[in-house]
């Protein structure tokens, strides 16, 4: 099972946010993170699905792993931009089952 290395916020089990520890809360960013089987590519048995990071208008932004839009080159979809830290995580953690997530589960 996946050893998380900054200060875990929510976990279901399967899903968890992590707190990037480089950073204080109030302006840090941190990481949807999906228990996932261990291989080359998730060495820790944990995928980054998503995450939360404090832009520089002072907005929380929040986004998850999308599969690959050709269109716009992006792999990620917003959620939104929030006014606090913790909307931003509230609702990373309410879509956390509609990222795409690159590794099987087992």
């Amino acid at each position: 099972m996946s050893q998380p290395r900054g200060e875990i916020l929510l976990d279901d089990g399967e899903y968890f946010v992590e707190h990037n520890v480089n950073y204080p809360p109030e302006r840090g960013n941190g990481f949807l993170m999906r228990r996932c089987a261990t291989s080359m590519t998730a060495p820790e048995g944990a995928e980054c699905v998503g995450g939360y990071d404090l832009k520089p208008d002072g907005k929380w932004h929040a986004d998850i792993h999308a599969p690959l839009d050709e269109d716009t080159d992006s792999d990620c979809r917003a959620l939104g931009m929030f006014d606090n830290r913790l909307d931003a995580i509230g609702t990373l953690w309410q879509r956390r089952r509609e990222a795409y997530c690159r590794h099987p589960r087992y």
